[in-house]
């Protein structure tokens, strides 16, 4: 059995058409199912649990990365196919997992190509594909292995477990993040001197002697330090397309 979670913007007039398209073809594959409309005022998680007693098996996201992002955590924990139709061609997210927008990803969901994926996780928040946090004076703890301080306001740490810097591919499926930091240092004259470095693992602290925010890309939400990032290997088994970049 399906279930669709309706970002709650979707109530407004301007989607009734992309709406009635895609219950249309969700109906025609025969994988049409209950909608919800999300709301502040309801109590998702209790509500999942109550139709997966009644038997559903694959939760679809209608939305946009926003409103995969905030559901996600709920869903992470509930044992269920989890599924994206992105309303509009702005998604990262679907452009990483190969689907199309609209209409056309009730096709992939159809065809249920299944992966198992890693979440990431900040203090007691997931997120699907990375965070950023900026200088100066952060610490980053690799691994209770070994330590790293930026001491420049312009540096920049990335940790992704899906998506891509630099033309490298941050694979969702590796059990670990892959951490990219660009350290910018002014020199004589004006000029910069800008470096990059890649690593690698599977958890990290960051702090600093002053509270700096952490940008959780997913949500467009700020969590300050101290916190600490583990990778949570498949976490959620998710419907992804043949174009994926993984």
């Amino acid at each position: 059995m399906y279930y669709y979670l309706y970002d709650s913007c979707l109530n407004q007039k301007k989607y009734n058409n992309l709406l009635a398209k895609v219950e249309t073809r969700l109906t025609d594959l025969g994988i049409n199912g209950k909608i919800n409309y999300l709301s502040f005022l309801k109590n998702i998680e209790q509500i999942l649990q109550e139709e997966i007693k009644r038997g559903v098996k694959t939760v679809v996201v209608v939305g946009n990365d926003r409103t995969f992002g905030q559901t996600l955590g709920t869903l992470a924990g509930l044992g269920v196919t989890i599924g994206l139709i992105p309303i509009d061609k702005s998604s990262q997210i679907a452009k990483f997992l190969g689907l199309p927008d609209g209409e056309r990803a009730c096709d992939t969901i159809s065809s249920r190509i299944i992966k198992k994926i890693d979440l990431g996780q900040i203090n007691n928040c997931y997120f699907f594909t990375s965070l950023e946090a900026y200088g100066p004076r952060l610490a980053i703890e690799f691994d209770n292995n070994y330590l790293i301080n930026l001491e420049n306001k312009k540096s920049l740490v990335k940790i992704c477990n899906l998506g891509c810097d630099r033309e490298t591919k941050s694979l969702p499926d590796d059990g670990q993040f892959d951490v990219f930091i660009k350290d910018v240092k002014q020199k004589f004259w004006g000029k910069k001197e800008i470096s990059f470095s890649r690593l690698t693992a599977k958890m990290l602290r960051l702090t600093s002697p002053q509270p700096l925010p952490i940008f959780l890309i997913d949500e467009k939400k700020i969590i300050k330090t101290p916190a600490t990032v583990n990778i949570c290997p498949s976490k959620i088994k998710l419907i992804v397309g043949k174009n994926r970049i993984f």
